[in-house]
């Protein structure tokens, strides 16, 4: 029945499971130690660097939850604010709270279900945290999940839980009547004087940006690469320049039980024995390798990627001189026996040996070779064809004979509007449309876009200007007879209406009766239609009767019943869902009124992962 573009509302959501009590890191850093404005915001005494950003979006893939920069970024901010709400409410948490949650976490209990404080140690080892940044986190942590659970704390009884069943569960048997507005057309009288009037009403709908068709030539160096040539002797001497700095390469894959120095003798053992269990199994399958990291591996970072830990190299830099000997003593498939390092034990396998001979390196290396000598090529040509453009002042043709390079054109005016659409880089529209190049239709200044160099000239521009009533008269005439078709359409629906209301029985070509569930056509209503839909009411047996209007064309709802809903599951849902939004709302409104007092200061460092 309701046909329309989608409208979607997206509910201010803040994850509790990622501000409440947790042992993971949230991307906050104290004053102490920020040089000057090396951070992405300040909030209050809040401060959020690109680092700390970087680990919460780790933590956030190590849960197995989305990542997406932006988002971490956004729960981040909202916390901030919470935090110095936090503190102007004068929320304190204790060092005595935190030391209790502390031994009530099973994660730091021995086999008898005791708080052995070596596997705290143990933890804050391998977390490098000392204790004090581990107190101040959980403080934080506290702090907001204590105002959280303040304006969280909304109390909903049965009525209004029953309003908000009905409201959106209760199925409404409805039938509907669209008045397509084509049929109205022929009673749309658009003589000249409606459509001035028409046209004078809306004359922002026919102005004319400033716009240009234009030609252009385009530099690239990956036009030149191709035309340089490298010589063998050339590449050995690359090669041979370079292969002291060639390291040996690997591609490897582990499996770790976890077991870190600290941990006592029996845990490391047991640790051990797992791992060799699984170095047996991993050697009678190696090609299975991959599959058991999933099922087994506890380092979460590599163990949903099959254990893969990249590329390494034999330069120490991977931290375990023992993981290192291990990974360059195995041959290409082949999989280690268990290895011991701080972090516990590992089995190993190489999937894959980079080749560093000069014949495994020539093409790269060649490649390499071309890159150079056209960016140093291509600089030069950038700057001789930069003094053809401009000698010419205004044709592009003799500059592009000389580089040989092709003159093409752009025949749709474009604005800066709809530049985008055309694929038209921003920076070159802009230079298409500024000064003498726009007025005078010259050739312009190089322009620089992804590494490329655009030189560009106007063959026909129009400033900005409103479309005279007579040029625009074909739209006017035919936007005039659509706005009023709708017009004339809702009109005598809003007739019947009345019509119907009044208990008369005016000729109504009604659709077939079918269930309608408010919840589920709310999307696909605006505001004003779901509103009016809502207000159509049946009461002493008779139906009830909604006007919407449409984008496609308006439409007259019938109304006949509404069911009740009684479930008692279906209430506390519904009491449980009401108390969710309103606390989701306050949440919202609160930091929204913190946002609005509180000083924020931007850094240099940025969100984006570039």
């Amino acid at each position: 029945m309701f046909h329309s573009v989608n409208k979607f509302r997206t509910p201010v959501t803040i994850l509790l499971s990622l501000i409440a009590v947790s042992f993971m890191g949230y991307g906050f850093v104290s004053l102490q130690g920020i040089s000057r404005d090396n951070y992405i915001v300040k909030v209050g005494d809040q401060i959020i660097t690109r680092y700390a950003l970087d680990q919460a979006v780790q933590n956030t893939e190590a849960a197995g939850e989305p990542a997406s920069r932006e988002a971490v970024f956004q729960t981040l901010l909202q916390r901030a604010y919470l935090l110095e709400g936090a503190k102007q409410l004068g929320i304190v948490v204790s060092d005595e709270q935190i030391k209790q949650i502390v031994v009530d976490n099973p994660q730091f209990h021995d086999t008898s279900g005791k708080f052995d404080p070596k596997l705290f140690q143990a933890y804050l080892t391998n977390t490098r945290q000392s204790e004090e940044s581990f107190m101040q986190a959980q403080r934080e942590n506290l702090s907001v999940a204590a105002l959280l659970q303040t304006l969280n704390s909304n109390a909903v009884s049965d009525f209004q839980a029953q309003q908000v069943i009905n409201a959106v569960l209760a199925p409404r048997s409805t039938r509907a009547y669209v008045l397509n507005p084509q049929a109205f057309a022929d009673k749309v009288k658009a003589d000249d004087a409606a459509l001035k009037k028409y046209y004078e009403a809306n004359k922002k709908d026919y102005l004319l940006p400033q716009g240009a068709k234009f030609e252009y030539i385009v530099l690239s160096p990956k036009d030149i690469a191709g035309k340089q040539s490298v010589s063998d002797a050339e590449i050995e001497a690359a090669y041979n320049a370079s292969k002291g700095s060639l390291k040996p390469k690997r591609r490897v894959s582990h499996i770790l039980i976890e077991a870190p120095k600290s941990a006592d003798a029996a845990t490391r053992e047991k640790a051990r024995a797992e791992a060799e269990k699984i170095a047996a199994e991993a050697k009678a399958h190696p090609e299975q390798f991959a599959e058991i990291a999933k099922r087994a591996s506890q380092d979460v970072g590599s163990a949903a990627n099959g254990g893969d830990l990249g590329e390494i190299a034999q330069d120490g830099k991977i931290g375990s001189k023992a993981l290192e000997d291990a990974a360059f003593a195995l041959n290409k498939g082949e999989v280690s026996g268990v290895v011991e390092s701080d972090f516990g034990y590992h089995v190993l396998r190489v999937t894959d040996i980079a080749d560093v001979s000069l014949a495994a390196q020539k093409d790269s290396i060649r490649s390499s070779l071309q890159a150079k000598k056209a960016q140093q090529e291509y600089n030069k040509q950038r700057e001789a064809l930069s003094e053809a453009v401009f000698s010419a002042r205004d044709k592009l043709q003799p500059a592009a004979q000389q580089f040989g390079l092709t003159v093409q054109t752009q025949n749709e005016w474009t604005t800066r509007a709809n530049a985008g659409s055309l694929k038209i880089p921003a920076a070159v529209a802009e230079a298409l449309l500024a000064g003498d190049v726009f007025s005078k239709k010259l050739n312009s200044a190089a322009i620089n876009v992804d590494g490329e160099t655009w030189f560009v000239r106007p063959t026909e521009t129009r400033t900005e200007s409103t479309e005279t009533f007579e040029q625009a008269k074909p739209r006017v005439a035919e936007r005039f007879k659509l706005a009023e078709s709708r017009r004339l359409a809702l009109e005598h629906a809003k007739n019947l209406q009345k019509e119907l209301a009044a208990g008369n029985n005016p000729a109504v070509a009604w659709s077939t009766v079918e269930q309608v569930v408010p919840l589920q056509v709310r999307a696909n209503l605006s505001d004003d239609a779901y509103f009016a839909f809502m207000q159509a009411i049946p009461k002493n047996g008779k139906p009830a009767y909604a006007v919407l209007d449409m984008p496609a064309a308006p439409q007259l709802v019938e109304v006949q019943s509404i069911q009740t809903v009684g479930n008692p599951q279906a209430l506390a849902n519904a009491k449980q869902t009401l108390a969710q939004e309103m606390g989701e709302n306050m949440i919202q409104n609160y930091i929204e009124s913190l946002a609005a007092s509180i000083k924020t200061q931007q850094g240099i460092e940025k969100v984006s992962g570039e």
